[in-house]
């Protein structure tokens, strides 16, 4: 599985969107994602990628891309 695949996968699994509707996902628009959805989120990102999000990051992560960008501080590329 490549690393796009597992992003989006935590997505669809955590938050149970369709792929479609992923790149315009934010915490804004989903309302899935709320406390509950966000950690849900963090867990299956961190233990897809074998990672652990600092706090801030954890805060940060509001949105598909702001977590493609938040990866790519911890070494990984998702590659779209």
């Amino acid at each position: 599985m490549t690393n796009l695949e597992k992003y989006q996968n935590a997505f669809v699994e955590s938050l149970e969107l369709s792929i479609e509707n992923l790149s315009s996902a934010s915490v804004e628009t989903i309302t899935n994602w709320d406390s509950i959805g966000h950690m849900s989120l963090i867990a299956v990102i961190e233990e897809s990628f074998g990672i652990e999000f600092q706090p801030d990051d954890i805060i940060a992560f509001s949105s598909y891309e702001k977590g493609i960008e938040l990866l790519r501080k911890y070494s990984i590329e998702i590659g779209l």
